[in-house]
């Protein structure tokens, strides 16, 4: 019985003339199914696109648009999509990250699910608790939905379940000792298998790169001791050699998430894969209703012996005739196997959008500067700038720089004041001769002193002219001492103009710097030049170099200088903007 919903979900037909339906259930992809009704029924009105349908109470599709075809035996063909297809419709727009420590699985998942505009699909289960980083950009809900299991080492498997509204959705791990569930033989149930192997995508050693390119470009060697690459077992080693290749997924941004799923697909790689196509004579006592992608299939060839367990990795069931029915059984599942199907076309075409580009960028400071005063340097580091490869700077040292010698002025009064009197003393360098010349002769009168006046009778006077003669006198050496009263000096200058001298002068001799990182000091330069590497000074207390901020450097002489820096950084810097969770 075919039912027939509307876009509400509400039974509006039931399509009693349905025939040829068939079903296709690969394992962690969409489904598929098709039906027919006669061209003249008119039940054909009511197949309208993106209408829903069920069929004898199993998942639930819906109709897709196509132009109606009558082929010759008179029957419209219409091709469903199950209705997980809904998430097709809802696409993120822009950058969107979420995910790492402490976010889970099913975290995750339940994210995804909130992007939903009406609220179809719910979590139900998940069986992992994982805590890998995602990121997508202009993704649809679903390719990001089944993307989230993608770096799993187990296998696992996604079940519906549209029984009721909201639909629910669950991630469950595939059990591999799970018994069989079908049994395959030859001359009872098996009418033709065709068995194929692929060896060309055998893989011994894997280099897994993710998001960035160049020496950006991340890999595990940093959580890796250091080796790129991961290598199979040595007995895989020793069956098929060493058989390299490279690995490009730029959705995996942090380095363990891109390890663990490189780990699985070189798990997936390192065996061939065998795939079995298998069409069935019959299928008794319900082995159909048994059949499920994910299920276990037990090949059983009496002949040779050979007994094989597959999984089913693809159902299609022909409803009406089982024989045209077809099991599609592998020895491990085709999810990782295909993702790296494609590896060569993913390192010629890598992603359909930009992912960014090494950068570098330089600026330069010059000023005078002395021990209290530096000169600083502000620079910006960009949010966008994902890897921060190297600050380096230059710093040069030399004598503090004038650029004239006077400044123009015009007249003024200026008074000088003593602070008080004071002795002075003035001191000749040493005795000398002096002469003295009479100009004429004289009448010189010389009278004896030596008798008292009472005996004047003997005193007398003599009288005697002198011709003209010179007198040499020798002074000794000898100072003269003398005070100075308080006093003060009045100066008045007339108005007038100094001439600039232009030039360049120079002041101080230093010889070491101080360098200072966001007014922190960090070293001490005995130098006047030396080339620094400013990226672990630029490191925080979380080991991480602040995006999205202003940052400076200042250099501090120990003396008048003319300080010169230069600087420029070198990143990878992501073409998309903020980050929008």
């Amino acid at each position: 019985m075919l039912e027939l919903f509307d876009r509400q979900r509400m039974r509006i037909k039931i399509l009693q003339n349905v025939c040829n339906v068939t079903e296709e259930q690969p394992i962690n992809a969409l489904w598929h199914l098709s039906f027919a009704l006669p061209y003249d029924d008119p039940k054909n009105a009511a197949c309208q696109p993106f209408r829903y349908i069920r069929y004898n109470g199993g998942e639930l599709y819906r109709i897709l648009p196509q132009e109606s075809e009558v082929d010759d035996t008179g029957l419209i063909t219409y091709s469903c999509e199950h209705v997980l297809a809904t998430l097709l419709d809802r696409v993120m727009f822009g950058w969107r990250q979420v995910g790492n420590l402490g976010t889970y699985t099913a975290d995750v998942i339940n994210y995804l699910l909130g992007q939903q505009l009406e609220r179809n699909w719910v979590l139900s289960e998940c069986d992992f608790s994982r805590q890998f980083e995602y990121g997508w950009e202009q993704e649809n809900l679903l390719a990001a939905l089944f993307s989230v299991p993608k770096p799993f080492t187990e296998n696992y498997i996604w079940h519906t379940d549209t029984s009721t509204y909201p639909w629910k959705l669950s991630l469950k791990r595939l059990d591999e000792n799970q018994p069989p569930q079908l049994y395959v033989r030859r001359s009872k149930n098996l009418l033709q298998m065709r068995r194929s192997s692929d060896p060309q995508n055998i893989c011994t050693r894997l280099y897994p790169l993710g998001y960035g390119e160049g020496v950006n470009q991340l890999s595990i060697a940093q959580i890796n001791g250091g080796i790129p690459y991961l290598e199979s077992p040595p007995e895989v080693v020793a069956q098929y050699g060493i058989i390299e290749r490279v690995w490009i997924d730029r959705r995996y941004e942090n380095a363990e998430s891109l390890k663990a799923a490189a780990q699985a697909m070189l798990s997936e790689l390192q065996q061939p894969q065998v795939e079995y196509e298998i069409e069935f004579a019959e299928l008794q006592g319900g082995e159909l209703d048994r059949a499920e992608t994910g299920k276990i299939v037990e090949i059983i060839d009496p002949e040779t012996g050979v007994r094989e367990k597959t999984y089913i990795t693809d159902l299609q069931i022909d409803y009406e005739d089982v024989k045209n029915s077809t099991l599609t059984v592998a020895n491990r599942l085709q999810d990782i196997a295909s993702t790296v199907a494609d590896l060569a076309d993913r390192q010629r075409i890598e992603m359909t959008y930009s992912q960014g580009a090494t950068q570098l960028y330089s600026q330069a400071l010059q000023g005078n500067a002395d021990a209290n005063n530096g000169t600083v340097m502000d620079f910006y580091i960009p949010a966008e700038m994902r890897v921060i490869n190297k600050v380096m700077a230059k710093v040069r040292m030399g004598a503090f720089r004038a650029y004239s010698k006077a400044t123009e002025g015009g007249g003024a009064t200026a008074t000088t004041t003593s602070s008080g009197g004071g002795t002075s003393t003035s001191t000749s360098s040493g005795g000398g001769r002096t002469s003295t010349t009479g100009q004429s002769g004289g009448k010189t009168t010389l009278e004896d002193t030596s008798v008292p006046s009472s005996e004047s009778a003997t005193r007398h006077v003599h009288n005697f002219w002198l011709p003209k003669h010179e007198h040499d006198v020798s002074i000794p050496s000898h100072r003269h001492d003398f005070e100075v009263d308080d006093h003060t000096h009045s100066i008045t200058l007339p108005a007038h103009d100094h001439e600039i001298a232009p030039g360049i002068y120079f002041f101080g001799n230093p010889q070491s710097f101080a360098l200072l990182v966001n007014g922190t000091q960090k070293a001490v330069f005995n130098a006047t030049t030396a080339e620094i590497d400013l990226t672990p000074y630029l490191v925080g207390s979380d080991g991480l170099i602040p995006r999205g901020s202003w940052q400076n450097v200042e250099i501090r002489p120990n003396d008048l200088a003319y300080i010169t820096i230069d600087m420029y950084v070198q990143g990878f810097v992501q073409s998309r903007g903020d980050n929008v969770v």
